[in-house]
């Protein structure tokens, strides 16, 4: 495992192109590249040097001329891009001409300066050439190493002997003794009956990168692998295998010589398989150590251990043993949840944060259990549903895409789980509050959508929804603000819409009424006359004759 992980430190190769001699020194000597990260600098005066310090040199950053002899900088970015992609070019010229810059541009130059340039301007602009440098090599590494193990992966087959482990650990066969030493025997496995071993748990709190789903199996079985070759387990008398997406098992048969010193050895190995793992697997993990087992108790084991994670809510990358004395949590004073009530009404969305914030560090400080985050997530969501009750909001409305099983799940896992997805549901509804406070820009909303969808069979519900409010909040808002109430608001809408038509156009009325809603003929008369005094065709002959 250390051969693959072994980490070197970046350093960055430069060259200048530059026909006029004095120029290309000056930007040599004129800035410290070291400071930079640059380890060597090169420097060319055509276009055939240059190519020839490519031919031997693994360039990353060139800053080039555009004038010179024997053919010019676009003529080798162009070669350049052809044949080092991953180079970085920054053109540095005299010619302030646009086609110039837009040829660089479209060839993929990183930036156009014109001289003279002061150092300062071209000492940043590199600088952000060599993160964008950096930032390839890292997308780069990472690929290949999910390339590396992919190939493991795809070329991996289960064994009978996993079989045989996922059947003891998930109770599917029998657990008598005869029962074990038939499946021994059939399966030709190598294990004695009365063959002890030490289950370790690994679990994974966290990815410390965004990955997408064929990212995270292939860095679960690199996490696997990396296991087995790190704790010396041979697949067979010794082995890892994956329980869930967050949960593996190393079993380790009880001649292994790490546990022969498990409070130094065996730790230590441990720590440093979690340090490593989050350095170039950018995994979070936690690992936790049974005690010498019988194959017939082995699920048992499992399950303590998953009972011992499920139950450490505060901290990851740590070693425990479950053999080890329990620390009960600390008792944490009840948060005072009728202030953070208040504040919430308020919309004071920042101090409430930091309030819950500051909570959740003293359960973290406290050795707190998942029991106690339980208990804090339902009267936390408590709170949240009462003040959105009293504004007139509806949950579900504005949760739908914050509160999935799996979200809910995951937001309970750890106290830095809950900080973070607590601030988001904070932020959600006080921005949903404060729309609220501010009714009159809700009722333009309610105008505005009323008079886009003016032709659509719109409803008291679908205007609710647009504005995440519940239909008889809304409606008594609206009356409120406006002094007429939503239903006679859009028949006005409807009916000045309709007069319009009727104004501008030659439709026919039928078409009128249907336009804004009326499919049957009589209605729309009846209701067009309640409105105007007089019935459609009246109307439109007043209109048109006067």
């Amino acid at each position: 495992m250390a051969s693959l992980l072994h980490e070197v430190k970046d350093m960055y190769r430069l060259l200048i192109v530059d026909d006029e001699i004095h120029a290309a020194h000056g930007i040599e000597i004129g800035i410290n590249w070291a400071n930079l990260g640059i380890s060597n600098v090169y420097v060319a005066y055509n276009i055939r040097q240059a190519m020839e310090i490519f031919f031997n040199h693994a360039i990353d950053l060139m800053i080039c001329d555009i004038e010179m002899p024997q053919g010019n900088g676009l003529e080798l970015l162009a070669w350049v891009k052809e044949h080092y992609a991953s180079t970085e070019t920054l053109f540095l010229t005299c010619h302030a001409d646009f086609d110039y810059a837009k040829q660089a541009l479209q060839l993929g130059s990183f930036d156009y300066l014109l001289k003279p340039v002061r150092y300062k301007e071209l000492e940043s602009v590199v600088m952000k050439a060599i993160e964008k440098v950096k930032a390839e090599r890292e997308a780069d590494k990472f690929t290949e190493t999910l390339k590396h193990y992919y190939e493991l992966w795809s070329k991996h087959h289960p064994l009978l002997v996993e079989r045989f482990w996922f059947d003891l650990i998930h109770h599917a066969v029998s657990l008598h003794p005869e029962q074990i030493l038939e499946m021994i025997q059939t399966r030709n496995i190598p294990y004695h009956p009365n063959s002890q071993f030490v289950p370790i748990l690994i679990a994974i709190h966290e990815w410390s990168k965004e990955i997408t789903n064929r990212e995270r199996k292939i860095l679960e079985y690199a996490l696997r692998n990396a296991a087995e070759h790190s704790f010396q387990l041979d697949g067979v008398q010794g082995l890892t295998l994956q329980l869930s997406e967050r949960h593996f098992i190393a079993l380790f048969p009880a001649g292994h010589p790490l546990l022969d010193h498990p409070s130094t050895s065996l730790i230590q190995e441990l720590s440093t398989y979690i340090s490593n793992c989050e350095t170039y697997f950018y995994s979070k993990l936690s690992c936790y150590v049974g005690i010498r087992t019988d194959m017939r108790e082995i699920h048992h084991a499992v399950e303590d251990l998953i009972r011992l994670d499920t139950d450490n809510v505060a901290k990851s990358k740590q070693v425990y043993r479950i053999d080890e004395p329990a620390i009960l949590p600390k008792a944490v004073a009840l948060p005072n949840v009728s202030h953070w009530l208040e504040l919430l009404k308020q919309g004071a969305k920042l101090p409430l944060i930091s309030e819950i914030h500051h909570y959740l560090e003293d359960l973290k400080q406290g050795e707190s259990s998942a029991i106690q985050l339980q208990e804090f997530f339902h009267d936390f969501m408590q709170m949240v549903y009462h003040v959105l009750q009293l504004k007139g909001l509806q949950a579900h409305r504005i949760f739908t895409e914050s509160m999935s099983p799996v979200q809910v799940a995951n937001a309970t896992r750890s106290i830095s789980a809950l900080k973070e997805w607590s601030s988001q549901i904070i932020d959600r509804a006080a921005q949903f509050i404060r729309s609220v406070e501010e009714s009159q820009s809700v009722i333009d909303r309610v105008r505005r959508f009323i008079k886009e969808n003016i032709k659509q069979d719109l409803s008291r519900d679908d205007i609710s929804e647009h504005v995440f409010l519940s239909p008889d909040y809304l409606s008594r808002l609206f009356k409120k603000e406006t002094g007429i109430s939503l239903n006679d608001y859009m028949i006005e809408e409807r009916f000045k819409y309709a007069k319009e038509l009727l104004i501008s156009t030659d439709m026919p009325i039928s078409s009128i009424a249907a336009a804004i809603g009326y499919t049957n003929f009589s209605h729309f008369s009846k209701m067009f006359k309640r409105v105007t005094n007089m019935n459609p065709l009246e109307f439109r002959k007043k209109c048109k004759n006067g």
